[in-house]
């Protein structure tokens, strides 16, 4: 059993190695995002609390009625995305779909809980009711991650805003 846990602990070991051999300080980009995560928050919204897992939404008030969405139901949104940068500047990023733009285009799809959306607007969603604007506040843990976004000009470890409005809801059906 010693030779077993042995041999996996340098296996991790190795693997912990080789990870950190690109020569890039993961652990400082991290550290760099939730201070201008910070930065952002008391200067926009002071004072506002995360969620359990770290996610900040704002919903605007007089918008939205009805249930509130459920995991399972189908949710059409309009949404516009931005990076973080240092704490006070943001970047529109190719990321925009209608919700600036008078919603000229086709609203996007999608099942929260389906994991087919980023985690933090899957959270956000079922804070929400049709008709609901928010603002999103969505660091990279629940975003994009280590790893950005390659289409969407999302950086490692990116904290995003994003304005949503929930435009049509349809319920999951119950058996």
């Amino acid at each position: 059993m010693k030779k077993i846990l042995s041999g996996l602990l340098f296996i991790s070991g190795l693997a912990l190695l080789f990870s950190c051999s690109d020569g890039i300080d993961y652990e400082k980009i991290r550290r760099e995002e939730l201070a201008n995560l910070k930065l952002y928050i008391d200067k926009v919204h002071p004072g506002a609390e995360p969620t359990a897992s770290g996610l900040y939404y704002f919903n605007e008030e007089g918008t939205g009625h009805g249930d509130t969405i459920k995991l399972g139901d189908q949710v059409q949104i309009y949404y516009a995305t931005w990076a973080l940068y240092d704490g006070t500047d943001s970047v529109l990023v190719d990321q925009t779909n209608g919700y600036l733009l008078g919603h000229r285009y086709e609203p996007y799809k999608f099942i929260p809980g389906a994991g087919t959306s980023i985690a933090g607007l899957e959270e956000a969603i079922t804070y929400m009711q049709p008709g609901t604007r928010s603002h999103l506040v969505i660091n990279s843990e629940l975003a994009y991650g280590q790893n950005g976004s390659t289409s969407g000009g999302i950086g490692m470890f990116q904290t995003i805003l994003m304005e949503v409005e929930v435009y049509k809801v349809i319920p999951r059906e119950t058996e």
